[in-house]
């Protein structure tokens, strides 16, 4: 007499960077799953969970640049600050650039968006 699996449970679990990223999958069929059924179900726990650290792996490279922007800017304002003390006839070529880089800066932070990560 010949077994049928009438349901599975596949689970796959990826450890990335100090994280974990799990992905459970149960199937049923009163005719019956094949192996191959299974396997496939795996491959789909496998695939989200790369999805998944693929999407950490963004956010986490979104946050670092957040956060060296932030330093960026607090430093660019103490530069800025000791120029706009000078007088504009004083300026060099290369402050100039710094007070419009911060103007340029505020501007785009009024578009900076916490993102879905796809």
């Amino acid at each position: 007499m010949k077994t049928i699996k009438k349901s599975a449970s596949v689970k796959v679990m990826l450890s990335y960077n100090y994280n974990h990223f799990e992905t459970s999958i149960s199937l049923e069929n009163e005719k019956g799953l094949t192996n191959k059924d299974i396997d496939e179900a795996r491959k789909d726990c496998n695939r989200l969970c790369d999805r998944a650290v693929l999407q950490y792996q963004k956010a986490k490279d979104n946050e670092g640049k957040r956060a060296n922007q932030k330093w960026e800017r607090k430093r660019l304002e103490d530069e800025v600050s000791d120029i706009l003390n000078k007088s504009k006839k004083e300026r060099t070529p290369e402050e100039k650039a710094k007070v419009k880089a911060l103007e340029d800066f505020e501007y785009y932070v009024i578009y900076d968006y916490d993102e879905e990560y796809d």
